[in-house]
Order: C-alpha cells, then sequence, then structure tokens
C-alpha cells in the first residue's frame, strides 16, 4: 500500500510531480526498508519514460531509460512505480500528513524511484526525521538547488573523476564501476562483500562537514551495463 505525502512542482522543470512512501519491502538487498518514490503526476511511469516526462523526476540522470547517456537504470517503470502510480490514482491521489506517518524504528530508503532533490527540503527532512536511519542517492549534486540533499544523500557519480569533483565540494559518493577499479576512499557495498542489507547499514546516508567515512562503490548492473559512458 502507498501513501501521498506531496503533490508539487519539480525542482528540476516545474512539472507536477508525487511523492509516496510504501512500507516495508522484499527486495533482498535492501531489506524490509520502507521506500519513497516519486513519481510524474500526469502520465504513467512507463509512458513517462518515453515521452520524456520522466525529467521531472529523474533530472538529466544518465541511468534514464530512453533519455539517457546510458539508459540502463534497474528500475522497470511498468513494474512497481506503475502499480504504486495506479493505487495512488484509484484512492483519488489524497494527500496523508506526515504527522500521521509512523515510522519509528525503521528506516527509510530515499528514492526506489526518482531523485529526493526534486522534492522540498522541508519535506525531505520532516521525513527522515522520523526514522530510525536512511538512504538516499542524488545525480542532481552539482545543481545548486539540490545542494541541501548533501546532508541526506550520497552524489550518484558514473566515473572516479566525477567522484573527485563531488568529494572536492564535501559530498560523499555512490559510484556505479564499468571496470572494478577503485580509489583508496572506496569501498564495495557491503551488500555484496558481506552480505548486509540496506536496512542494516547506514553508510548511504549522506555527509556531514569534515566526514570521513568511505565512498561506496558498486559494480554496473542492469540489461545495458556493459555500456561506457565519457564524462
Amino acid at each position: 500500500m502507498a501513501t501521498l505525502i506531496h503533490k508539487g512542482k519539480s525542482a528540476y522543470n516545474g512539472e507536477e510531480i508525487l511523492g509516496a512512501v510504501t512500507q516495508s519491502s522484499s527486495n533482498k538487498k535492501t531489506g524490509k526498508v520502507d521506500t519513497l518514490w516519486i513519481l510524474p503526476a500526469k502520465e504513467e511511469p512507463h509512458a513517462a519514460t518515453k515521452s520524456g516526462g520522466d525529467a521531472s523526476i529523474c533530472g538529466d540522470c544518465p541511468h534514464r531509460r530512453d533519455h539517457g547517456a546510458l539508459g540502463d537504470c534497474y528500475v522497470l517503470p511498468f513494474q512497481a512505480p506503475l502499480s504504486i502510480f495506479r493505487s495512488l490514482k484509484r484512492s483519488g491521489f489524497v494527500q496523508t500528513l506526515l504527522g500521521r506517518f509512523k515510522a519509528k524504528g525503521k528506516t527509510l530508503r530515499l528514492g526506489g524511484y526518482g531523485d529526493p532533490a526534486m522534492l522540498p527540503e522541508g519535506l525531505v527532512a520532516s521525513l527522515v526525521d522520523q526514522y530510525k536511519s536512511h538512504l538516499g542517492y542524488t545525480h542532481q549534486w552539482e545543481r545548486k538547488w539540490a545542494a541541501w540533499t548533501r546532508r541526506f544523500c550520497m552524489a550518484s557519480v558514473d566515473s572516479v573523476e566525477q567522484a573527485k569533483k563531488a568529494w572536492s565540494k564535501g559530498w560523499r559518493t555512490f559510484r556505479v564501476s564499468y571496470d572494478g577499479v577503485m580509489a583508496a576512499n572506496e569501498i564495495l557495498c557491503p551488500s555484496v562483500t558481506h552480505g548486509v542489507q540496506c536496512a542494516d547499514c547506514t553508510l548511504c546516508n549522506g555527509a556531514t562537514d569534515g566526514d570521513r567515512r568511505k565512498n561506496i562503490v558498486i559494480l554496473a548492473h542492469g540489461a545495458k551495463s556493459g555500456k561506457l559512458i565519457t564524462v
């Protein structure tokens, strides 16, 4: 069941978007986490990937299906995102106040689909405050209007060069690697090396000033993960 917590304009292009939370998860990698989904408001997710309407929720992410430089997003928009969108539509897109949302002791995943930077800072901050821990990622880390997400999200990067740029700005990074090469301050995702689920891991929760924790690397996955990107 999905709970609608936001209806508003995308920070990227001003188009109408939705923010919804599903409770618990059967995802083997994440474990039992609640998940925030950012969805286009005017068309179904799989249709938005074809029309380009997914820019409102994904910005210029290179992994966008049909419109990204890589096009290898592992999320299948005609599966969970579509199911959630249709569930919200059937309920009349009725919004629930965050104050009614009880989530103590749980972990929140910011962005099962879509980029949390598209949402208002206050909304995300209030939502995170209701959880024991969280994890999040943004491809909008170079944009000034998304700078606030640094304390909640990892900068999603696609090369060591991009990672170094993000590090210089105080971000911690989550990097998709296509060759397995890592820098000295990076480690492979603990789900790969130790079988740790995201629900029990706190490494992907953004950065604080002077944060010296390692940055995370995961090997490329998805149907088009053999492609390379030049940045």
